[in-house]
This record gives C-alpha cells, sequence and structure tokens, in this order.
C-alpha cells in the first residue's frame, strides 16, 4: 500500500474478506484509499469490486486454488490487470481471450513480482543491452536464488508447482528449442561477484523462463537456481514424488529457502556471452535485496508495472508475462528510480 501511494496520485480501493482489517488499513492510508469487501470466489463480489476500478493488481493466493478467477473478473469488466504470479495458470486460461483483450487497448500482464517477475526481466534487459553494444550474442545465463521469508500461500502455490513438475528432466534453450541437458551439464560451479562468490547452481525452468528462452532465437538460455546441498536436493524429491499432507510439504519448502542463506537474502544475476569487434565481450547485471525486503520487492515490482499500465507507458496490450509485456529498458528505469537496487558492466577480452 504504501509503494502505491508514493508511486500514483489516484484513488484506490482495497478489496479483502476482512471489512475490519480493510478499514482500518484504509483509515491509516489517508484519504485516497478505500476499502471494499471481496470475496474472490464469487463472482458477483469479484465483479462489483472490479467495476470501481481501472487497473486490478491482484496479490490474492494461493493461484492454485484461486487460478484464473481475478483475471476473469478483470476481462468481463474490461480492466487492465496485473498479478504477482500467475503459475502458467492464469496465462493459459486467458490465452483464448488475448485477441479480444488486445484490440480492447487492455493489458493482461502476468507474473510481475520478484520471481516470477523481475528475474525474467532482467535476462531481457541484459540481453537488449547487450545486443546494442555486441555484433552477436552467443548466450545469456541467469542465476538466482531467494532465502526470503514467503507467505504460507506463495509456499502452498511453491509446492505445487514442484508437485505438477516432478522431477523433470533439466535442459536449456538453444536457439528457441528445448534442449535437454546432460548430467555434466545439469549443475554448475561459478564465482559470481562478492559477495555471493564460489557456489553451485543448478538447471532450473518455470514457465516464464521457458518463455524467455523460446523467443531468444540466436543464442543459447540457461536459467540456473542456487541449490545449498543435498538436504534441499532431498527436500524437492520428497515433494515431488512423494504423499505428503501439504503442511509438511510447506514447511520443507521453507527450509528449503532458511538454508539457502546467503550475504544477501535474495538476487538475480545475468551474464550474457559474445562477441565486439571479433573480440570476446561480456555484460553482467544483477538485482540484489537485502534481509527483510522481500515483500517490498514484490511490491516494487507490482506496483511500478500497475503504474505503467495506468499510465499507458509503453506496455503491450494482451496477455503476456511481465518480460515479454514491457520495453525492458524502460521498464528497468523505472524500478531503479523506485529503489530497486540493480548494478551492471560490460567488458570486452584484449587478448
Amino acid at each position: 500500500m504504501a509503494e502505491l501511494l508514493k508511486s500514483t496520485a489516484a484513488g484506490l480501493l482495497i478489496g479483502g474478506r476482512d471489512p475490519a482489517t480493510l478499514d482500518s488499513v484504509a483509515a491509516e492510508s489517508g484519504s485516497r484509499v478505500s476499502a471494499q469487501r471481496v470475496d474472490v470466489l464469487d463472482e458477483a463480489s469479484l465483479d462489483a469490486f472490479c467495476r470501481r476500478c481501472s487497473v486490478i493488481l491482484n496479490g490474492a493466493g494461493p493461484v492454485q486454488r484461486l487460478e484464473d478467477r481475478v483475471a476473469q473478473a478483470a476481462f468481463r469488466n474490461r480492466r487492465h490487470y496485473v498479478d504477482a504470479a500467475g503459475m502458467g495458470v492464469v496465462k493459459e486460461r486467458m490465452l483464448p481471450h488475448d485477441s479480444e483483450i488486445a484490440a480492447a487497448g487492455l493489458s493482461f500482464v502476468i507474473s510481475a513480482g520478484w520471481t516470477p517477475g523481475l528475474t525474467e526481466l532482467l535476462p531481457v534487459y541484459a540481453y537488449a543491452q547487450a545486443k546494442s553494444r555486441m555484433d552477436s550474442v552467443e548466450s545469456v545465463r541467469v542465476y538466482s536464488s531467494d532465502s526470503g521469508e514467503w507467505s504460507v500461500n506463495a509456499l502452498r502455490d511453491g509446492v505445487a508447482f514442484i508437485r505438477r513438475g516432478g522431477l523433470l528432466k533439466p535442459g536449456y534453450f538453444r536457439k528457441g528449442e528445448w534442449i535437454r541437458a546432460g548430467t555434466s551439464e545439469a549443475s554448475e560451479k561459478i564465482a559470481l561477484d562478492d559477495p555471493i562468490g564460489w557456489r553451485r547452481f543448478s538447471l532450473f525452468s518455470m514457465p516464464e523462463l521457458n518463455d524467455i528462452g523460446r523467443r531468444l532465437v540466436d543464442c543459447e538460455f540457461r536459467s540456473y537456481a542456487y541449490l545449498s546441498g543435498f538436504q534441499n536436493a532431498a527436500a524437492a524429491i520428497g515433494i515431488a514424488l512423494l504423499p505428503l499432507s501439504e503442511n509438511f510439504e510447506v514447511r520443507l519448502l521453507r527450509n528449503m529457502f532458511r538454508r539457502n542463506r546467503l550475504p544477501v537474502a535474495g538476487f538475480a544475476e545475468v551474464r550474457v556471452l559474445g562477441h565486439s569487434e571479433g573480440r570476446r565481450a561480456t555484460f553482467k547485471t544483477r538485482i540484489t535485496f537485502d534481509t527483510g525486503q522481500h515483500y517490498w520487492m514484490n511490491a516494487i515490482a507490482l506496483t511500478t508495472i500497475a503504474r505503467m499500465v495506468a499510465a499507458g507507458n509503453a506496455v503491450r496490450p494482451g496477455v503476456r508475462y511481465l518480460s515479454d509485456a514491457v520495453d525492458a529498458i524502460l521498464a528497468m528505469s523505472e524500478l531503479r528510480r523506485a529503489g530497486v537496487q540493480q548494478t551492471e558492466g560490460f567488458a570486452v577480452c584484449n587478448s
């Protein structure tokens, strides 16, 4: 709420199930904020809420239960829509309406939080910056980690994602085509810049990342997640394969994040390799956040994109993941202005 109030002068309508909580938040937030009770499982209640808005910002969860209900309400009422994590479900369900949504000039931006969200926007940004400085791009590699405190609903969605995917064979994209990775390619130990240092990463995919891989048809695209050790690997296998209770799976996943402790609470780094004037060239960029900033990172991503949608600021119409919905260079500029910590550098090898 605080980030929305800072990022726009528009009136804000907040919705939820508990009227007392809503009224308290609205009273504390000032005259620009009003509240309305809404039940996301009730179509009439959702429609009544959406009719009062121009942009629907959806942070409700878990997605595995709510699915595309809020997006469908936004579509019925011809409103823009932005969510934190569509889990692949929302985009799949809304794609049949894509041409109608685009024709109406509406933007449905799916998975516009931290991860998924900024962890996919950053490689598209890095690729665009590298293309402007290199004669050719050979590869784009993403390394990320998160040890932030996730909500129970977010952890439920994480569990559902692992269970739905099972133990998929790791892979990567080469010129837009999926390539199954060999055993030696499934993980990589690499030295990242301070304060991360030497760490082992494993190939990792999500629908949002795969969407990027299919679009980069002139290079190789690999995405890796930090895996702190055997305990985390065993926990992921257990969630994927064993008939465990949801509460126990949520605890396993929470502990996985906690074991991923690094000098920063979370980061995403992208390395683009290519050639510039016949010499090897590298473009690197990183986003980091510190302990206690996990919810802020999600909030700043959502509010920045929602503000761009409301202002008609270079957000493409139709149903799209964040990395495809915005001009990555412009979006990163807006995010830096909002306080996101991002660094970058370009180097050419003279040998």
